[in-house]
């Protein structure tokens, strides 16, 4: 039985694939450049090289996302998370083959993207072998979630994607899920050994992630500067009432400064301002190449002058769902997302450096 769950835990590493637009880089040079005369205030300008950067960072929110999805519906004992581990590293590589010799080498965001693949990495081995080897054991044969304990482990994964769209995740407050899960689930019931099994698995993660994140937190104190929360944006016309958010200045020629929410809320912000007219002439200073990744049916292909396709990854716990990496520049960003809204198909995010 044994090695019969280790061959099946080996084999689910070798599915889910990111599949490359094409060999090495496939953005175009001339949208691969530094904005040599940003307008943007100078504590508001980020690296060029960020809105690839931050990919992997934010798959790390996409797949958490993906699990708390599949939690709802079912155990989490059958997820995928070595295809998740794949997908991760190998969208890495295709982003840096983008940038490479283009940009200076951001030695902080690599470093802080390995420890964070690394730590996922680990993470996501170790469940899918328990899982596989001991979780599988008392998993009901449908899948179905059974137990308090299924049903904390889907509350809890998804309060934790909520954080995360917005906050560090090691903010997060882990220890507070501990007195929840002792006191909110059941000792004895049916299912009693699934209802241990997972008490032990889920209180084994809450204690690990907070010691952990505590850890995290004080190094990345120690050697990053407090992120800030907004993104500025040059727009060339203030936008008519209701504006997402008052211009911080205008300029003589009628184009204006915003400060819009960073992260999660990005694209919502930008899409009003794009619902509104509005064309972008820099993001977080820049303006050339920026990222953004859409969700759509497996047989869609993007067809635009305005955009570059990068790679795409199968949506894996959703068959015929797929993920697609696309390129455009700031000054076309407003013409990407109407192609994309009149396809139908769903921006996911909007990589804001």
């Amino acid at each position: 039985m044994v090695v019969l769950a280790l061959v099946l835990f080996f084999r689910k590493g070798r599915q889910a694939l990111t599949t490359p637009a094409g060999k090495g880089c496939v953005v175009p040079k001339a949208w691969l450049v530094s904005n040599a005369h940003p307008v943007t205030p100078v504590e508001h300008i980020r690296p060029a090289d960020q809105t690839f950067l931050t990919y992997p960072e934010w798959f790390l929110v996409h797949s958490p996302a993906e699990i708390a999805d599949y939690a709802h519906v079912r155990t989490t004992t059958t997820f995928p998370y070595m295809s998740h581990v794949r997908q991760l590293w190998q969208s890495y590589g295709i982003v840096y083959d983008q940038i490479k010799g283009s940009f200076a080498f951001n030695t902080g965001y690599h470093i802080m993207i390995w420890v964070i693949g690394v730590s996922t990495t680990v993470e996501y081995t170790l469940k899918a072998l328990y899982e596989t080897v001991i979780g599988r054991l008392t998993n009901p044969a449908n899948g179905a979630v059974v137990t308090d304990e299924d049903n904390f482990n889907a509350q809890f994964s998804q309060d934790y994607v909520d954080f995360i769209r917005v906050l560090p995740w090691y903010e997060f407050d882990f220890k507070s899920r501990i007195p929840q899960l002792l006191g909110g689930t059941s000792f004895w019931g049916p299912h009693f050994i699934r209802k241990c099994e997972c008490k032990y698995l889920l209180l084994t993660e809450l204690l690990v992630k907070a010691g952990y994140g505590y850890l995290i937190k004080l190094g990345t104190k120690a050697s990053y500067e407090e992120a800030l929360l907004t993104t500025a944006v040059i727009i060339d016309k203030v936008p008519p009432a209701p504006s997402p958010v008052p211009p911080a200045k205008t300029y003589p020629d009628g184009s204006a400064l915003l400060l819009l929410p960073r992260y999660e809320a990005f694209h919502p912000a930008v899409s009003a301002l794009v619902s509104q007219g509005v064309t972008f002439r820099e993001i977080a200073g820049n303006n050339s190449a920026i990222l953004l990744t859409v969700l759509a049916p497996e047989t869609w292909q993007p067809v635009s002058p305005n955009l570059q396709l990068v790679f795409t990854q199968p949506i894996v716990t959703k068959p015929g769902l797929k993920r697609v990496a696309l390129v455009t520049t700031v000054g076309s960003l407003d013409k990407t997302i109407r192609y994309v809204n009149e396809q139908k198909v769903k921006i996911e995010h909007v990589y804001d450096y």
